[in-house]
């Protein structure tokens, strides 16, 4: 479990020099609008100022952030890519393509923007959110070098110590893991995911007593902490307390079914002679363990077709975001990535099917503010047709 917070683009971008009138004229009539919360507006005249002075990276950036702000998402991911195409080292760029591909729960692509502005700045806040980010994408030994280095700044940060023992446990440095975890609890005694990590380490080394000590203190103190009751089951069945695993994993299925919790179910309703209530749980198992598996599969693809998109090779993400969404059509990102590649590839209408797509499975993926303002073949008053 990682804590995870929104990072916000840039408040606003340093004006651009004004080296034409008629792309400071839009740029100061955006500011205008901007500041009387007209955000459309804005948009409108950046879009104009943008197209005036194409090469003007200032203009992007301050661009992309009101798309940032209206929750265009792919269009401010659009224009802080441009910024950063004719000004690599521009820091704000970075940090809104950065916060942009946060929002959008994309860590993959956010990595090399965060990597990019730790090696410049090195500030605390990049550097906790690339840890953050690298738990998320699983590079635990990255998260754990990030959250050591950020700990000899701040010793005592019990969210700094609980995200290093993550890393460590995925690392499987089981007893580095146990003494961050500690650590933390020592100094925020209640924090409920610390005393989960720990309990879960305690079972998968044996440990139960204590295992089922730090699980049953954290349902007593956190009832709906959901995730807690799978482990605790578990610890609770090993120790011999059927009755009571029993309870912990009726409680854990609230939380949503899932294959590991309904098998667990069947052996407990087996060991008591519940022969019916074992293979109705048995079933239920075997039933979403296929679909986890596709999801799986699906995800896997995604992940693939990020890095080729990174490297403008539209073409192939496509194919692996087509396959991606055949296996699992329920998956908003999979969706998202490949209107992304058909934009890339200017197939607009493939596009936009995408987007609404992804849209309607998650709400954070918008589509793209062009493609929201023609009607018809009509464009919106200040919209370039």
């Amino acid at each position: 479990m990682v804590g995870w917070q929104n990072v916000p683009a840039q408040s606003s971008a340093p004006a651009p020099a004004a080296l034409q009138q008629g792309p400071d004229s839009h740029y100061e009539r955006a500011v205008s609008a901007e500041q009387e919360g007209d955000y459309r507006s804005a948009i409108h005249e950046l879009r104009e100022a943008v197209h005036a002075r194409p090469t003007d990276a200032k203009l992007h950036t301050a661009l992309g952030v009101t798309f940032f702000h209206e929750g265009f998402l792919a269009d401010a991911i659009q224009e802080f890519s441009a910024a950063i195409q004719l000004k690599p080292d521009d820091t704000d760029a970075r940090s809104d393509l950065a916060a942009a591909w946060i929002n959008l729960g994309d860590c993959d692509n956010a990595i090399p923007e965060l990597e990019y502005l730790a090696a410049a700045e090195g500030d605390q806040e990049t550097r906790n959110n690339l840890g953050l980010c690298y738990l998320q994408a699983g590079r635990w030994q990255d998260a754990a070098k990030q959250y050591r280095a950020l700990l000899k700044a701040d010793p005592e940060s019990p969210e700094l110590l609980y995200n290093l023992g993550v890393a460590r446990k995925h690392e499987q440095d089981y007893n580095g893991a146990i003494a961050s975890l500690r650590h933390a609890l020592q100094i925020k005694p209640d924090f409920p995911a610390v005393a989960f990590e720990l309990g879960q380490i305690y079972w998968e080394q044996g440990m139960l007593e204590d295992a089922a000590e730090h699980l049953q203190s954290l349902c007593r103190a956190h009832p709906d902490f959901l995730p807690a009751y799978f482990p605790l089951a578990e610890v609770l069945r090993q120790q011999g307390a059927a009755d009571a695993a029993l309870a912990a994993i009726q409680k854990a299925l609230q939380a949503g079914p899932s294959a590991p919790a309904y098998q667990e179910l069947g052996i407990l309703e087996k060991a008591r002679g519940n022969i019916d209530a074992a293979a109705s749980a048995f079933h239920k198992a075997e039933e979403l363990k296929s679909p986890a598996k596709i999801q799986q599969a699906a995800l896997m693809a995604v992940v693939a077709a990020k890095g080729l998109l990174r490297v403008h090779d539209a073409q192939r993400a496509r194919l692996k975001l087509e396959f991606a969404v055949k296996l699992d059509p329920t998956s908003a990102a999979a969706h998202l990535q490949l209107a992304l590649a058909l934009k890339q590839l200017h197939d607009d209408s493939g596009a936009l099917v995408e987007f609404r797509k992804a849209s309607g499975l998650d709400g954070r993926f918008k589509p793209p503010f062009e493609m929201t303002t023609v009607t018809n073949g009509a464009s919106l008053p200040g919209a370039k047709p």
